[in-house]
């Protein structure tokens, strides 16, 4: 999804829970202001989230829909892939320094390893070499 900055912000704001309702500025400003979000950005950002299904009014507060959840977890979960690839990379980049230690790590974060197993694998030798 195409959000700005201060939509996902308040996408993961609603994440952890309903806020006040927008209409009264002051409990919804209470609300957001201790996660640093804007009152007013987020209120001109509610007709265009509403309209994508991402948040609604429900029991008197903005709460974030099913969907605005799985948009909300879906990048969360990418972002978690690329810091992975990103540190698996940095393994292969250091690989001729310390081989066995780059290949523990990418295992661990391809998933093959365990955090223990990839230790006891270190364990076993000089953890900085073949």
């Amino acid at each position: 999804m195409d959000l700005t900055e201060a939509q996902w912000r308040l996408l993961a704001r609603l994440a952890e829970g309903p806020v006040g309702d927008p209409s009264d500025r002051a409990a919804f400003a209470r609300d957001l202001a201790v996660d640093g979000l804007d009152v007013d950005r987020a209120r001109a950002d509610l007709p265009t989230l509403r309209w994508m299904k991402l948040v609604d009014l429900a029991e008197g507060g903005l709460v974030l829909t099913d969907l605005g959840a799985a948009v909300h977890f879906r990048a969360l979960f990418e972002a978690a892939q690329e810091r992975l690839g990103e540190v698996a990379l940095l393994a292969d980049a250091r690989e001729a320094v310390a081989p066995r230690f780059a290949r523990a790590v990418r295992r661990v974060a391809d998933g093959t390893y365990s955090l223990p197993e990839a230790l006891a694998d270190l364990d076993k030798g000089p953890p900085f070499t073949g």
